[in-house]
């Protein structure tokens, strides 16, 4: 390492134990004027160009160091000799932990100026300094991200060398700013204490001269070394880099990423697929996180899974959390799920229905009647996260109307998990050939009349702990379910209730599944304990945006017949003309349905905006499950 001496601008070479107390020097670069290792090693060199922006920096520095009562002084441009690869490679591993040993860190805004005391503010400074300093092309570099994390004593000083605030001092308008959890800005928390997810975040809109800086600038932030390839691409890098952090991390939010421009990919191009995951965690589960790991076939994960109707598709739960604040420090957290597609625990990455997805388990406020849950939607349109009722577990609650519903559970996924291979496009396609075609078209509904307009919502059928015992049986209307795709479509109209008692057609559009118990009509009635037949009612008010689900009993035995005019006017019964009654969540003996979260879909395929609907048949398991987890 070297450092320079402050009293006499030379250059001397420290290592290991005998590295003294030094201050460092974080700025944006200016090529042109840069000063240079060979520049600032030749006397008259430095002396000449005393002047020059890049040499004044320094000697700025410099100064400032010497009335810290500090001797020595580190910048990148003059301490690192370019010219040798293999010193540039150890210098960019070894930067973190230099700028982390530092006794003070100095940041030169040198495109951040203040009126000097003989000049009046109004000439040249109407704009509020702190505009200026928040607009600074410091905040938009790849470099300065990890000069900022890294040391604990930050200063920030203008082009004038006015001291414009230290990092803890700053940490609110610097969170602004950057993105940066505040706690980590005033060395309340490590920075290795965040998730992947959130870390990358950080870097998703900064930019860099060399594009595998856009990876190897990160490398002290998630505590990586890895040898430097100037030449392979930014994405080559990037992939490097986040196969380095799989061999050392637990932490599944490296796969949370938005596949916006990284379709048909493990792993994410670049840092701006994850620009929209700053509010992801680390998930305190009870159990260890299984290991996971890379290889040429590609990854080998083992995670939950939500199980669908299609047999092409499913949703794997990551071991993180997105975890937003409501009003009145109400805390929402909900788990995040990645969709893929497959079969045979063979999968890839799903572009659609949507890249990822987020499922709430705390609390909200209850909302109006006969409207939707608040949202807050994602700047990127693939994403939505979703609000729900309730705590975690069991909770007496009060659904999106403010009636009472019996106990909800808010997690209802399995703790059991999978071990599978996610893999490329490539590899996977070929192993299920035509079979498969369906699915790969995407979400598209196919229809005969063209003319025909997309839906504005659709359900997304899941089985958060499978089907169990159960089985998918029938639908009213048939053809508003795609078993392929598990979205049911609901286009068939209610009767609007008036208080004469006569109806005409409004605009709630609802239907029912059907699904029987595999010993169905096999046995004396109430010997399984269960509902041999259940009915799903779902409705949609296109009117309002509000939604509703209910668990019908259908007995021992059904025809298509008794759905369309026995089942679903009770349904109708129910919800129609009472918007008290229009809860997310329903529970009858060993089932449940809830349909809490909702999200936009990929190109409004197969319908604009979908809602979650989560299915479960063993209830009794479920709560057992949750109460050895206490």
């Amino acid at each position: 390492m070297r450092l320079i001496n402050v009293i006499n601008h030379q250059l001397e070479e420290v290592y290991g134990s005998s590295i003294p107390e030094y201050a460092i020097l974080s700025h944006t670069w200016n090529t042109p004027e840069e000063a240079t290792f060979q520049d600032w090693s030749r006397p008259l060199t430095r002396i000449r160009k005393f002047k020059v922006s890049g040499f004044a920096k320094i000697y700025g520095a410099c100064k400032r160091a010497r009335e810290d009562g500090i001797q020595y002084l580190w910048v990148d441009t003059v301490c690192i000799d370019k010219s040798s690869s293999a010193e540039l490679s150890e210098a960019i591993n070894s930067m973190y932990a230099w700028y982390e040993k530092a006794k003070t860190c100095y940041v030169y805004l040198s495109d951040v100026r203040i009126a000097s005391k003989d000049k009046r503010p109004e000439d040249n400074y109407s704009i509020d300094i702190f505009d200026v300093f928040k607009r600074s092309r410091w905040w938009t570099r790849g470099w300065t991200l990890q000069e900022l994390l890294a040391p604990t004593n930050v200063i920030f000083y203008s082009k004038e060398w006015f001291q414009l605030g230290t990092k803890h001092a700053l940490a609110v308008l610097i969170s602004e700013i950057s993105g940066i959890d505040e706690d980590c800005l005033r060395n309340i928390k490590r920075v290795s204490h965040c998730s992947i997810a959130q870390r990358m975040s950080w870097a998703s809109k900064r930019v860099v001269t060399r594009e595998e800086d856009v990876a190897y600038s990160l490398l002290g932030i998630f505590g990586i070394n890895m040898p430097l390839l100037y030449g392979e691409g930014s994405q080559n890098a990037f992939r490097r880099l986040q196969e380095e952090i799989i061999k050392v991390s637990d932490d599944q939010s490296v796969f949370a990423f938005d596949t916006g421009s990284s379709v048909n990919t493990l792993l994410a191009h670049h840092p701006s697929d994850f620009a929209h995951q700053s509010k992801v965690r680390p998930s305190f589960a009870q159990s260890i996180t299984s290991p996971f790991t890379m290889s040429n076939a590609g990854l080998s994960l083992t995670t939950p899974l939500i199980q669908t109707l299609s047999p092409y598709w499913v949703i794997a739960v990551l071991n993180c959390v997105e975890v937003r604040w409501a009003q009145q420090d109400m805390r929402k957290r909900s788990i995040v799920c990645l969709p893929l597609l497959g079969r045979d625990n063979r999968f890839m990455r799903a572009h659609a229905p949507v890249t990822l997805i987020t499922i709430g388990v705390d609390s909200v406020a209850a909302q109006s009647p006969r409207a939707p849950p608040p949202r807050t939607i994602n700047n990127n349109a693939n994403r939505w996260n979703g609000d729900n009722t309730g705590s975690d577990i069991l909770t007496d609650n009060t659904s999106s109307v403010g009636r009472t519903t019996p106990l909800e559970i808010q997690d209802l996924t399995t703790r059991k998990e999978t071990t599978y291979l996610v893999s490329y496009f490539s590899r996977i396609y070929p192993l299920y050939g035509n079979e498969i075609d369906e699915a790969m078209k995407g979400f598209a509904i196919v229809d005969e009349d063209l003319n025909k307009a997309t839906p504005e919502r659709g359900f997304m059928i899941t089985f958060p702990r499978s089907m169990g015992k159960y089985q998918y049986s029938s639908a009213f209307p048939k053809e508003d379910m795609h078993p392929e795709i598990s979205f049911f479509l609901p286009s068939a109209k209610a009767p609007n209730m008036h208080s004469d008692g006569a109806g005409d057609h409004g605009e709630v559009t609802r239907g029912i599944l059907v699904f029987a118990h595999l010993a169905a009509g096999r046995f004396k009635p109430g010997f399984l304990g269960a509902i041999e037949i259940v009915g799903i009612y779902l409705a949609l008010d296109s009117a309002t945006g509000s939604w509703t689900c209910k668990i019908l009993d259908l007995g021992r035995q059904f025809g298509d017949p008794d759905l369309a005019n026995e089942w679903v006017a009770k349904g109708d019964e129910m919800v129609v003309g009472k918007p008290e009654e229009w809860i997310h969540y329903d529970q009858q003996q060993n089932v449940v349905v809830a349909a809490r979260t909702r999200f936009e879909t990929v190109e409004s395929e197969p319908c604009r905006e979908a809602i979650m609907v989560e299915i479960v048949f063993d209830l009794k398991e479920l709560l057992e499950e949750r109460e050895l987890e206490r």
